[in-house]
């Protein structure tokens, strides 16, 4: 089917053309009676699109067997230019290296990047390299190329082919023909359709696992609370046993006297204190709240010695109260998920409202990560995030190698400040269609920086949350290879042509 599309178009191409030679030679004489405007034929747009779709398509095909090649001749290269640049070789001697590495490939069933790409077009006598007459058909043809690789995504094949065929391909070709001709123009075909998958694939994808909201925390936390505070709480004996294991712990931390005095101040010795005048009574579940705010009081202490006894007791008093009245340990986990969520909330909201006052807002990620820094930075700040979020905010603050590479492309961005705009302004009027392009992609790579950024962001706080991982989502991983796969398929579609 794809063959006769083809030849059909090859076909009618040839027609118009001998017509038009036809009516050249026909052509009265200028300045005679007869000598009137001609009118060329024009290309069938229907069979303009299918022909260029089907060779598009079998490009795309071609594309996919020579990816190993490409991936090969890419390293070739990458591998000659290191060794060239650190002196292990001269200029002459990297590229017979590289020469010799792709002819042996080229000998393999793999290729060097082009192999099966040109086998097709010599079987079809040029017919796979069509990519339209019409303005329809080049972006059918485009389309084509990126149509083979779709099924690879993770969700439903209409689903894959529109979010990694068709929109990257209706985006190469529209970014491609706003910058044709100039030395923009392979990466504006490469990088735009790699930006819109990614915008259209997000819009789209069903909703995996998610994290509590701050509100379902609280709720739950609150009928915990209420449920513990039913229970009858703790007799006179289990009291008079807390006494016995507080007292041996401050004399493994060496705060007793032989005489039984503590060597402790402020919030510890308010919680001994009345520990003391509960020796003999039952502890109701409300007055064991009481006792607990004395504790974390201490631990959240400024005083470091108040501090350490602070937290130290701290974790004693939860363990029993814990056998007395469990929800309110269940209540705690949840209440302290909700705090430490809503902590790294604000300190997003007022980067936000900071970065929106300078007029331009563009500073809000750079500003939300110093603010997360600044939780990493104060060991009391810390208290109460787990090792696993404190690696999370790590890796926000100091970033990713993708996240750092896009910001900073991206500080040339027309919005990253006064100059990096009067510059693309510059720009602009030396060479408008150039400026225009080195615009988008500027702003395009600081959008995706700070899309990211913010991803990043956003799993810190389902992970808090959620109090621990999200579940992994199998959609989002077969997405990434997808993407992967595109970004591939993209760089070689616009170093094809």
């Amino acid at each position: 089917m794809a063959d006769d599309l083809l030849k059909a178009a090859l076909l009618e191409k040839a027609k118009r053309e001998l017509a038009a030679r036809q009516a050249k030679a026909d052509r009265p004489q200028p300045g005679s009676l007869l000598d009137f405007p001609q009118v060329e034929p024009q290309p069938n747009v229907a069979q303009d699109m299918a022909a260029a779709g089907a060779a598009g398509a079998a490009r795309g095909t071609t594309g996919m067997l020579d990816l190993p090649g490409m991936i090969f001749g890419a390293g070739s290269r990458a591998g000659s230019w290191v060794a060239e640049k650190t002196g292990l070789a001269s200029p002459e001697e990297a590229q017979a290296a590289h020469q010799m590495a792709t002819g042996v490939a080229d000998q393999s069933r793999f290729g060097s990047g082009d192999k099966y790409r040109q086998a097709a077009a010599e079987a079809t006598g040029g017919a796979t390299e069509f990519r339209g007459e019409t303005t329809a058909g080049k972006y059918a043809g485009t389309v084509g190329e990126f149509l083979p690789g779709s099924p690879f995504g993770g969700g439903n094949l209409l689903r894959n082919a529109l979010v990694y065929g068709v929109v990257p391909g209706l985006a190469s070709e529209g970014a491609g023909q706003l910058t044709e001709g100039t030395a923009y123009e392979p990466w504006a075909r490469a990088i735009a359709p790699m930006v819109a998958s990614g915008v259209v694939a997000a819009a789209t994808r069903p909703r995996g696992p998610q994290a509590p909201s701050v509100d379902d925390l609280k709720a739950q936390a609150e009928g915990l609370y209420q449920t513990g505070a039913a229970r009858a709480g703790a007799d006179p004996a289990s009291v008079q046993g807390l006494a016995s294991q507080i007292d041996n712990e401050l004399q493994a931390l060496n705060v007793k006297t032989p005489a039984g005095r503590v060597v402790a101040d402020g919030n510890v010795k308010k919680f001994l204190d009345v520990l003391d005048d509960f020796q003999g009574q039952s502890m109701k579940p409300q007055q064991m709240q009481t006792m607990r705010r004395m504790l974390q009081d201490a631990a959240g202490s400024a005083d470091p010695a108040d501090r350490r006894i602070g937290a130290i007791l701290l974790e004693k008093f939860d363990d029993w109260r814990g056998q007395h009245v469990p929800e309110y340990k269940q209540a705690d986990a949840l209440y302290g998920r909700m705090k430490r969520a809503k902590d790294v909330d604000y300190r997003v909201e007022k980067a936000e409202r900071r970065a929106a006052s300078t007029g331009t807002g563009g500073n809000s990620v750079n500003t939300a990560r110093q603010n997360i820094r600044q939780i990493l930075d104060n060991p009391k700040a810390q208290r109460g995030y787990s090792p696993e979020e404190l690696v999370e905010m790590e890796r926000i603050v100091r970033g990713t190698p993708v996240v750092n590479a896009l910001r900073l492309g991206g500080r040339l961005s027309p919005t990253s400040g006064a100059l990096p705009l009067i510059g693309n302004i510059i720009g602009s009027g030396l060479n408008p269609m150039a400026g225009a392009a080195a615009m988008g992609m500027t702003y395009g790579m600081k959008t995706g920086a700070e899309m990211l950024t913010n991803n990043q962001i956003n799993a810190l706080s389902a992970m808090i949350r959620n109090g621990g991982q999200m579940p992994a989502n199998a959609l989002a991983d077969m997405e990434r290879m997808a993407a992967a796969l595109m970004a591939a398929r993209s760089a070689q579609s616009a170093t094809g042509r």
